[in-house]
């Protein structure tokens, strides 16, 4: 038993190494997953509840961005500075990006620059 322990420590440290060597801005969302420790099932949440966002956004009715915030937080125990995250990680991906943009104009912060100054 120790020895599958440990190499279960191993590999969890292989795994940490690799995901920080992953260049976010070339695999946002690979980065996103390793950084955040995410199952596939947690990725697919992610884009339900961007999707629905989107669905309010093409149906005129406009999104509410802290029950879009809270629906994240609840289903992925994640916080405020996490949303940023998911995001960016989106945004780089060239997916949500209407979502994204329009979340990052209603959470104006240094972070969303490269979504909100580009022209």
């Amino acid at each position: 038993m120790d020895n599958i322990e440990s190499e279960l420590k191993k590999i969890r440290y292989h795994l940490k190494l690799l995901g920080e060597a992953i260049d976010y801005r070339e695999h946002p969302i690979e980065y996103l997953v390793v950084h955040l420790n995410w199952s596939e099932a947690q990725l697919e949440c992610a884009h339900d509840i961007f999707e629905e966002a989107r669905n309010a956004i093409d149906d005129g009715r406009g999104v509410n961005w802290t029950q879009f915030q809270h629906k994240l937080r609840d289903a992925l125990q994640i916080g405020y500075q996490t949303v940023k995250l998911i995001v960016l990680a989106f945004y780089r991906n060239h997916q949500w990006t209407d979502v994204c943009k329009q979340y990052a104009e209603a959470h104006e912060c240094s972070e969303f620059h490269e979504i909100t100054r580009k022209e």
